[in-house]
């Protein structure tokens, strides 16, 4: 018989991540009636225990197919339990996890448990996944050729209930027969019930004579209890106040990994409502460390473990303001891992909930700097989600609200340089959201702004690492700006000043995701300004150090899509504009054509990004197909890529815009070309590429 590493694995949605905890801590923690192991059933000898399960997106990281590693755990699980509600029924992560399942293995190990929705509905409602009801072709892909129905478990409490579902589930992993199971249940519930009565009695008197000696004891705990309490609050609060400012990774880890020791050496049932607050802030604080080190798998297990602990607390006392505030935190989180991951639907879900909780907050205190500030984060949390979808006029307000929310609290509580660095992020997202909106003029000044904002601090400051990230940014995007606008001198001394300011912050902490990123995208723009005013060789060095260090963010998390999907290519794209601009058309074809692989891809990836990006690859291939002597082939490219274009952007900025004009020249379409100069004229929109064409 087969030997396999994990008894099933636990195939569900995002959304229904409690139900996966649920199912997997129940089957493992089962254990089978003493009677009934060893005997021969359906599957050979009944075993004593049931684990391990793996249950996938904590134990590995979800991709855009499945990977290696959830192949090797699902050819290494003897049985599929798949958890079936409207969730799991739209996830192309569950159909993919079930068609390699039911290709690879038996498909009669497959088993399901519904938790809500109807089965057979066939709508919304629905809540078995197309691959749990259809053939699945070899390639792997669903076909329209129906299976029957599988027998289910049904969670919820209108159907078999928890107990008779884990019940029914543990059943079909033994090989036994359900009866047997509930019958025994039955009678090993009623005798735990009778011990449990006789050995409270025999507690109570017990209890009666130590009652005295527990109270003086717990006198002295209770005393030593508050003085640790009162250091782990220090840790989390005042230290990494003082830790972040200097970009200490390694500090700041160790700060949160000892205040989940001191945590960890106590039973959570006996902890009050503050203290599971601060083992929130610690699961918070670890998972920061581990998403900025390029380990986000390991940061959502945290933030999931956060969550699951505040939101609880907050079930319990809803209208407790800090309940609410340790909620909004790990809700926050949550969406900020699925944003990374591209999972944009799931991010925008957490981050409407965060700003729910957060004005919550300010109605119950409208004058709190602290609750300002949260709803001043949520809604630019939810601004920066809408603007990289190409939503600018949604992303505006979004961002002007969150700048008057942080400029109030800032106003009531002056000096104090993290609240002007929120300011300053405020400005950026509505900088960022104007410039979308084509208010290009406007939008330098309000990087300016910004900048001017950074630079005070850092005045006073100099080691003040946040400051110093966030005034890098601002370059770049004032670069990028620079561009637009014509001014190419100052464009390419923006982006040399962002890189100087990488450097030191990389010299700090070279292990740091977000400042690699950073850098990433400030050699870019570096490349942009060299290729567009023909310095070759300048370009090609920084596309050489560009491409090793998403090499190496890619290496450190595969799942970030925002590298393998977007930077990568992006990266593709410009490597295919130095090789036609040096006469290779093979080369610059083969660059377009990873980067349209790669694009493809991107399910569930930033959309107006995918759009830019596209828009890209659109031109390169047409011009690498012309210059290659296959003019056909070229206005058949452009015909598609305008087509595309069209159909599937509603982002009118500048960039599709010039594409739609460069790509209407070269089909020989001068006027309708000139009606979108026309427009772009208007717009003030001088950048080399379109200046070149006009």
């Amino acid at each position: 018989m087969t030997a396999f590493r994990y008894k099933a694995f636990i195939s569900y949605s995002w959304a229904d991540a409690a139900w996966g905890n649920w199912l997997q801590k129940a089957i493992e923690t089962y254990r089978t009636p003493a009677a009934l192991v060893g005997k021969d059933g359906a599957l050979g000898p009944v075993a004593a225990r049931l684990h391990p399960l793996f249950k996938d997106r904590e134990e590995e990281a979800a991709g855009a197919s499945i990977g290696a590693a959830v192949e090797t755990a699902l050819a290494a699980s003897e049985f599929l339990i798949v958890v079936c509600s409207p969730n799991s029924a739209k996830s192309k992560w569950v159909d993919r996890e079930l068609a390699w399942f039911k290709t690879h293995r038996d498909p009669a190990k497959v088993l399901a448990l519904i938790v809500d929705g109807r089965p057979g509905s066939e709508d919304e409602h629905e809540c078995f996944p197309l691959a749990l009801t259809h053939h699945i072709a070899p390639d792997l892909t669903i076909t329209g050729d129906p299976t029957d129905h599988p027998l289910a478990a049904d969670a919820r409490d209108s159907g078999d209930g928890k107990r008779k579902a884990r019940l029914k589930i543990a059943a079909a992993l033994l090989g036994v027969g359900l009866d047997e199971l509930v019958r025994r249940d039955d009678r090993r519930r009623a005798l735990r019930v009778r011990v449990v009565v006789g050995g409270s009695l025999a507690l109570a008197l017990a209890m009666s004579a130590l009652a005295l000696a527990a109270v003086r004891a717990r006198d002295e705990a209770d005393m030593q209890r508050a003085e640790s309490d009162g250091l782990v609050e220090f840790m989390l609060t005042d230290l990494r106040e003082r830790l972040e400012p200097v970009g200490r990774l390694d500090a700041l880890d160790v700060v949160g990994q000892r205040a989940l020791k001191y945590y960890a050496g106590q039973k959570a049932s006996k902890l009050d409502a503050d203290a599971l607050g601060r083992r929130a802030r610690a699961l918070h604080l670890v998972g920061e460390v581990s998403n900025i080190r390029g380990d986000s798998a390991a940061g959502l297990i945290a933030f999931r473990q956060a969550a699951a602990t505040t939101g609880e607390q907050l079930a319990r006392d809803p209208d407790n303001p800090q309940r609410i505030f340790d909620h909004a935190q790990s809700v926050y989180w949550v969406g900020y891992i699925a944003y990374e991951r591209g999972e944009l639907k799931e991010a925008e879900a957490q981050f409407r909930e965060y700003k729910r909780l957060a004005y919550r907050l300010l109605e119950i205190d409208p004058k709190k700097p602290d609750w300002q500030m949260e709803v001043s984060y949520a809604e630019t949390s939810l601004g920066t989600l809408l603007y990289d979808q190409g939503r600018f006029a949604e992303a505006e307000p979004a961002f002007a609200k969150g700048l008057q929310m942080v400029e109030a609290a800032a106003a009531r509580e002056t000096g104090k340089p993290a609240l002007q660095i929120e300011v300053g992020k405020a400005m950026d997202g509505l900088a960022r959201a104007v410039s979308g909106n084509n208010r290009i003029v406007e939008a330098i000044a309000l990087f300016r702004n910004e900048i001017a904002v950074y630079q005070k601090i850092l005045k006073s400051d100099p080691s003040n690492t946040q400051a110093k990230m966030r005034e890098a940014v601002a370059w770049q995007y004032l670069g990028q700006l620079e561009e637009v606008q014509g001014n190419s001198a100052a464009s390419l001394s923006a982006r040399n000043t962002s890189l100087a300011l990488i450097q030191q912050l990389r010299a700090i902490e070279p292990g740091n995701t977000e400042w690699q990123e950073t850098q990433l995208r400030g050699m870019i723009g570096k490349f942009d300004s060299h290729y567009f005013q023909d310095q070759r060789a300048e370009a090609r060095a920084v596309l050489q150090q560009a491409r090793a260090i998403l090499t190496g963010l890619e290496k450190a998390d595969p799942s970030n899509t925002i590298w393998s999907i977007g930077l990568r290519a992006t990266l593709d794209i410009r490597a295919g504009r130095l090789a036609l601009a040096g006469g290779d058309a093979a080369g610059a074809l083969t660059f377009a054509q990873g980067a349209a692989k790669v694009l493809a891809r991107a399910t569930g990836f930033d959309v107006a990004e995918a759009g830019r990006i596209d828009a890209d690859v659109v031109v390169l291939t047409g011009d690498a197909l012309a210059r290659g002597g296959r003019a056909a082939d070229a206005a058949k490219a452009w015909e598609a890529g305008l087509v595309r274009i069209s159909a599937n952007s509603k982002d009118f900025l500048s960039k599709i815009l010039l594409t739609r004009f460069l790509v209407l020249k070269r089909l020989g379409r001068r006027a309708e070309a000139m009606q979108i100069g026309s427009q772009l004229d208007r717009q003030g929109y001088r950048h080399p590429a379109y200046l070149r064409e006009r």
